[in-house]
């Protein structure tokens, strides 16, 4: 059985950037570009409808919402408050600027990462 992510971006580049290289390693991945699809999938799986993803690859920036919210939204729910999720952001200084107390299981700057090293961190954090 695959392990399933969540590729949640909105920027078409990056979608097949990050998609095409999560699916040769044999991943299983949804993409979902706009912050109510993410919260359309968590009442899912609160529900019992869909299953857990294994991982969630967040941006913060969506058309729609803040990345953040979708966050808080995952970890207040019983559900999904144990599913990891990556922040994956351009902004390198959004993450001391959170002062949210809700905090992913890892901040990544797109800009400071390969697409390879990000494969790394996703496979060490998977197997």
């Amino acid at each position: 059985m695959s392990k399933k992510i969540y590729l949640i971006e909105d920027d078409p580049a990056i979608i097949d950037i990050y998609a095409t290289m999560i699916k040769r390693a044999h991943f299983e991945v949804e993409v979902l570009s706009l912050g109510q699809q993410v919260l359309a999938k968590v009442k899912a799986i609160v529900a019992g409808e869909e299953s857990k993803p294994d991982l969630v690859l967040l941006d913060l920036i969506l058309p729609d919402m803040n990345g953040m919210e979708i966050l808080a939204e995952m970890k207040k729910n019983e559900a999904t408050k144990s599913i990891t999720v990556f922040i994956l952001s351009n902004q390198a200084d959004a993450e001391s600027s959170q002062a949210s107390s809700v905090k992913p299981d890892k901040f990544i700057v797109k800009a400071n990462i390969t697409p390879t090293q990000l494969l790394e961190i996703i496979q060490k954090q998977l197997k």
